[in-house]
């Protein structure tokens, strides 16, 4: 009879644990779709108030396990997307099926595509910030004013400079792909007018003082390539000095296809000029003009035309010009001077036009073919007719 007792009072303590631990459940299965129907993946469904959540697959379905006779709630989360509620009481072993349509976020982050390019350093190559060439003090203004600072020339006047120990005559210049011809016969700074290149144009600058590339030709020296702006909208710009004054004029048409980049200079060095040991009449000038046309067809075909008209007159009257030496000995020194008296002129005049025309095709994003035209006349006429009278003395 013990034993009997003893079995029914485990029946009645297992039979409770049993009834407990069988929790009554139900089914929630659907499928969550966007504004277009189309499916959605990874769509975070939990239960309200509960830790446990899914995960939709890559058609957008779901099925989750939840309590039955209990109302319940089920979360539906996706990112740039507005949350979803759906509320449910189920029966035990019952399965409800529901389509979940989440619409757009009101604060929907734009897609944002971050592209770089980086160029292949190459040796020997200089990059000068453009905007330091405004505000560098030189008499000689340009680009050139700032490359005599990474290499060298014994004359501030002068926009010409030496590379390695070459010649004045063996660096190259390109603007946009056409080479620029300097004048053959001007000899000293003082005879120099403006530079080809205007720097209020300029948007890119590359200076090789060596190792460069075959397609800029066969002097040994260097290559300055400069690349003019790209005009986005109207801007221009007014400079007025003592030596120099210029006008820039840019922009483009209303669908941005066709757009201009104007410059006109007007230069002077009388004032510099007027201190030169050799005094005298001074009268030098140089005016030039630059237009930069462009047109893109579409996005793969452009054509490009450059054009420059430039004008310099150098007239000098000489007076006369003092020099001194001094000579040193055991038994002498004195300080030998030698005045020098001249009658006549100088009269220069150089005139320079160039025009060219370039179509471009990007074939692919590596493959660029560019075919050009240019046309260069220089002419250029020195008149010398100069007597100097010297007197010697100490």
């Amino acid at each position: 009879m013990k034993q009997y007792k003893f079995f029914f009072i485990l029946l009645l303590l297992f039979v409770p644990a049993v009834a407990f631990s069988q929790k009554k459940s139900a089914f929630v299965s659907g499928k969550v779709v966007d504004d277009n129907e189309n499916p959605l993946t990874n769509v975070t469904i939990i239960i309200l108030g509960q830790s446990k959540g899914i995960t939709t697959n890559d058609s957008g379905y779901f099925r989750i396990q939840v309590t039955a006779e209990k109302a319940f709630a089920l979360v539906f989360t996706y990112t740039g997307r507005k949350s979803e509620q759906k509320n449910f009481l189920l029966n035990e072993g019952e399965e409800e099926t529901i389509t979940v349509r989440m619409e757009k976020g009101e604060r929907t982050l734009q897609e944002v595509v971050v592209t770089d390019q980086k160029d292949r350093r190459e040796a020997g190559l200089i990059r000068p910030n453009p905007k330091t060439i405004l505000n560098l003090p030189s008499a000689v203004t340009g680009v050139e004013s700032l490359i005599k600072i990474f290499v060298g020339s014994n004359n501030e006047l002068t926009s010409q400079y030496s590379v390695r120990g070459g010649n004045y005559d063996e660096n190259l210049i390109y603007v946009n792909d056409f080479e620029v011809f300097r004048p053959y016969l001007v000899r000293s700074g003082q005879q120099e007018g403006l530079s080809f290149i205007n720097p209020e144009m300029v948007r890119n600058i590359n200076f090789y003082t060596g190792g460069f590339q075959a397609k800029y030709g066969d002097k040994q020296s260097s290559v300055l390539d400069i690349q003019y702006k790209k005009p986005k909208q109207f801007g221009g710009s007014v400079y007025i000095s003592i030596l120099e004054q210029g006008l820039q004029l840019e922009g483009t048409n209303k669908n941005s296809k066709f757009s201009y980049l104007l410059g006109a200079r007007n230069r002077s060095n009388r004032n510099l000029l007027s201190r030169q040991d050799t005094k005298g009449n001074y009268v030098p000038s140089s005016v030039d003009f630059q237009a930069l046309l462009a047109y893109q067809f579409n996005s793969k075909w452009q054509a490009e035309l450059l054009s420059n008209i430039s004008r310099t007159k150098f007239t000098l009257i000489p007076q006369s010009s003092q020099l001194t030496t001094s000579v040193f000995s055991p038994v002498f020194s004195a300080t030998i001077g030698v005045d020098i008296l001249f009658e006549g002129r100088e009269k220069d005049e150089y005139q320079t036009n160039m025009l060219g025309f370039s179509i471009t095709n990007q074939a692919s994003r590596k493959l660029r073919l560019k075919w050009m035209v240019s046309r260069f006349v220089n002419d250029e006429r020195e008149n010398v007719d100069i007597v100097g009278a010297y007197l010697f003395g100490e």
